[in-house]
């Protein structure tokens, strides 16, 4: 992760090395015992995940066509668009429905979207910190990219889980008119489980090599009086040594979410959820001397880490709103959202000295703390001016955003010797040095919003989407004795205008036009100027694209192009707002129903990156580092007619080379992993059972991801994945 764009790093936490023994048994928790006995006393029957009236505003709405294929995603949240199909948008959306992120295995976001031709991954949790990606070639904000229910969500160095959620949407590109501030990279939302109309009780038990085991639970249903009362409950136990050396992995998540139905209209609901995660043996990551190359990763050794190194992350959110169907053309929403996030880490960063491979050891020791809270409030409706149809949104929205950082020597790095990416030795752990945590208000940041949108259909074909978000944007900085050192205050207006044409009623071209602003990164600390905090940038994006979704087939393609303003460190080491980068690309995807058992699914993102205007020599004219120049996916899935209910699937990714740091002095070599899977679904004593197996990255391809300016990290290899999943 960054010790660029964060002046946060990291703090400690001492590693046990009782937590590192490995279960030869899976051990189900006592939640899930308990959820088993109960699941067990219960009528055997269907089960449905069926989660809303047709009377209310959906969250998400999926469908299936057949029993091996991955559940479709009918509609999605647009932000400030409302709720609307992914075809009828004038942007690059794709979701990824639960059903599909169980059959994957998935257990991040760079797990769901890994079959996007614009996702470039940049680091993984397996030897590193946090998962996180890149959307076509441009980094999702950690601070502002990521939404849950469409509501601001801090995912600093951490990762969500996946089990609390129905489906994870992905708008690539900018956001400022849907969202407001955020990195032109793209929007993350991620959609919260909600009750089911049916009784649904499933059991789930996981292992992955090396040795980690995971026990889950999954209760959905209705009671009361005309079951006007719904819950939703998951819980998450997961622990054992990864298959990548010295790594230590312990997981566990709750969440609850609830809905009262009050009358046909109205209805309120409810969650809190709950999930901390800690690793042993992880890295923060790894730099190279400017005048030296980086060796391939195959030649490295991967046990860089040291066993006691750690990164622990807890997050807890509670949120709450109101539905209300006004009439048959106009409903109104109201929800809040509370969230908080703890970082305690004591990882290492490596500086490597020579081209021998000697690097010495930083450990990074630093606590932080996140809180937001956001209000939103929106109106959405239809109505007629002559033959001239109307689709208004409306809304007011404010979120508050503060970090608490540690003062303490920790944060400024534990030297903890010297050794060699070749022939790494064990060093030794200073466990009482630079603890010393002084936490202080580090930042705070309000944001007020008002926004407006109409889609003017002026034909059965043609429309015209036009929105403004205006953004009353406030910075206040904090040093430790917590005297103000500098202030940053916008207030712009961040349009967006499309034009759409339906040319049948399965497709749409689209041209669109939208303004961002994103919040200024911050000097890290092996940068001269250490803790300058920097004002917003602004973005441009232009997009022509056209999306087709049919029965036997769909596509996306968009031609785009974005500029943006540029921070990098410069040759002399300051980090810095200077000049402007252009990012301009194809990219496209598409699937194929080739016959009644067999799918195929594939994209190509062709990308150009340069940056213009900069005051420094050495990188003005330079490809933007950390951007490939393509990336092509592929997938196919197959329900065999020999074993109904077994489907096999296969898939591989292509990403381009990449520079590591703006001077494009330091590059990594294109790369390409293969993943093989597997999902049988049968009957079981009149119950329903299914078994997933996958293995990633097949082939075990070894590779570098690159991350903030002059960052290299370590990927994962071959992984094996399984569970089984019982319903009742």
């Amino acid at each position: 992760m960054s010790m660029l764009d964060s002046s946060n790093r990291h703090a400690s936490l001492r590693a046990r090395n009782s937590t590192r023994s490995a279960r030869p048994l899976p051990i189900l928790s006592p939640v899930a015992i308990a959820v088993l006995g109960f699941s067990l006393s219960q009528p055997a029957q269907a089960q449905s995940q069926d989660t809303a009236d047709a009377t209310m505003l959906p969250a998400a709405t999926v469908v299936a066509d057949r029993s091996g294929e991955a559940v479709k995603v009918e509609r999605v949240n647009g932000g400030a668009l409302g709720d609307r199909k992914p075809v009828d948008t004038p942007f690059s959306v794709v979701a990824v429905s639960g059903d599909e992120i169980q059959q994957r295995l998935a257990q991040t976001a760079n797990d769901v979207f890994k079959y996007d031709p614009a996702v470039s991954v940049l680091g993984d949790n397996a030897r590193t910190e946090n998962s996180y990606f890149a959307v076509r070639g441009m980094r999702v904000d950690m601070l502002n990219g990521t939404k849950v229910d469409g509501q601001n969500f801090v995912t600093w160095d951490a990762d969500i889980p996946l089990e609390p959620f129905e489906q994870v949407e992905l708008l690539k590109g900018l956001s400022g008119f849907m969202y407001g501030f955020g990195s032109p990279g793209g929007i993350i939302n991620y959609v919260v489980k909600r009750p089911t109309d049916k009784p649904l009780r499933e059991v789930t038990v996981g292992y992955q090599a090396n040795s980690v085991w995971s026990e889950k639970v999954d209760l959905g249903g209705r009671f009361g009086v005309d079951d006007r009362f719904g819950y939703r409950i998951n819980a998450v136990n997961e622990d054992g040594n990864t298959n990548e050396p010295n790594v230590h992995v312990r997981r566990q998540a709750f969440s609850l979410a609830t809905d009262f139905r009050i009358t046909p209209d109205l209805t309120w609901n409810a969650d809190v959820m709950y999930w901390k995660r800690k690793s042993q043996g992880t890295i923060f990551g790894l730099s190279f001397a400017s005048d030296l190359s980086i060796p391939p990763a195959s030649s490295v050794a991967r046990n860089l880490a040291q066993p006691w190194s750690s990164h622990e992350t807890d997050t807890l959110t509670v949120g709450t709103g109101v539905d209300y169907r006004i009439n048959d053309a106009w409903q109104a929403s109201f929800k809040y959202r509370f969230a908080r996030q703890n970082r305690l880490n004591a990882d290492s960063f490596l500086y490597v000295t020579n081209s021998a491979g000697d690097f010495s050891d930083t450990n990074y020791r630093w606590k932080t703390a996140y809180y937001y809270q956001a209000y939103d409030a929106m109106v959405q409706g239809k109505f007629e001016t002559g033959a001239i149809k109307h689709d208004i949104v409306a809304g007011i929205g404010y979120l508050s955003q503060v970090r608490e950082l540690d003062n303490g020597l920790g944060g400024n790095g534990i030297p903890m010797g010297t050794s060699n990416l070749y022939n790494p030795v064990p060093l030794p752990e200073q466990p009482d040095v630079g603890k010393d945590y002084i936490p202080y208000r580090d930042y705070r940041i309000q944001q007020k919003s008002v926004y407006l949108s109409d889609t003017i259909q002026f034909t059965p074909r043609f429309s015209v989407l036009a929105g403004v978000r205006y953004n009353d944007f406030t910075q206040d900085n904090y040093d430790p004795s917590q005297v103000k050192t500098s202030h940053y205050s916008a207030n712009p207006f961040t349009p967006t205008v499309a034009l759409m044409y339906k040319t049948d009623d399965f497709s749409t071209a689209y041209f669109s036009y939208v303004e961002s602003l994103e919040q200024g990164g911050s000097a890290g600390v092996t940068n001269v100027n250490a803790g300058q905090t920097f004002g917003p940038l602004k973005s441009r994006q232009y997009e022509l694209g056209f999306k087709t979704d049919r029965d036997k087939w769909g596509a996306n393609v968009a031609l785009f192009r974005v500029e943006k303003g540029y921070e990098y460190t410069n040759s002399a080491n300051y980090f810095v707002q200077d000049g402007s980068q252009r990012f301009t690309g194809l990219d496209t995807s598409g699937w194929l129903r080739v016959a009644r058992d067999v799918r195929l699914m594939g994209g190509v993102l062709w990308l150009d990156t340069k940056t213009s205007g900069v005051d420094d020599p050495q990188v003005n004219g330079k490809r933007v580092f950390a951007t490939p120049s393509y990336i092509v996916t592929g997938r196919i899935e197959y329900d065999t007619p020999f074993a109904p209910g077994l489907t096999l699937w296969t898939g591989a990714k292509v990403t381009g080379d990449m520079y590591v740091n703006s001077a494009n002095t330091q590059h990594i070599p294109s790369y390409t992993t293969a993943d093989v899977g597997a999902r049988y679904t049968t009957r079981m004593a009149g119950k329903t059972l299914t078994v997933r197996a996958v293995v990633n990255n097949v082939f075990g391809r070894r590779y570098w991801t690159t991350t903030y300016d002059g960052f290299v990290l370590p990927a994962s290899t071959r992984t094996f994945l399984a569970n089984a999943s019982l319903q009742f």
